[in-house]
């Protein structure tokens, strides 16, 4: 059985590769695009360090696939919560 998580990136004792994110921003391009910034990292930035970030651009239909994708995983983590709170949950 394949798993969502059999092509992101791992480590050589082969555990995913995933930073905490700190925080993020948005600005807009113009009138055509969105630019987000994720700032990840183990701990919070001393003051006046850099903060690690992924910088992307989106493009209006991204935006729309993104906020999308961010509710349905927001949904299936409150229905796997419930579930795990109900007496028989199986989550």
């Amino acid at each position: 059985m394949t798993s969502p998580f059999d092509t992101w990136e791992k480590d050589a004792g082969g555990h995913l590769k995933v930073w905490p994110m700190l925080g993020f921003t948005t600005a807009l391009f113009g009138r055509d695009a969105v630019g987000l910034r994720i700032e990840i990292g183990t701990a919070q930035p001393k003051p006046g360090e850099q903060v690690p970030a992924l910088q992307l651009v989106l493009q209006p239909q991204q935006v729309r696939q993104l906020a999308d994708a961010l509710a349905e995983a927001e949904a299936r983590l409150a229905d796997a919560r419930f579930a795990a709170a109900t007496p028989g949950g199986n989550a």
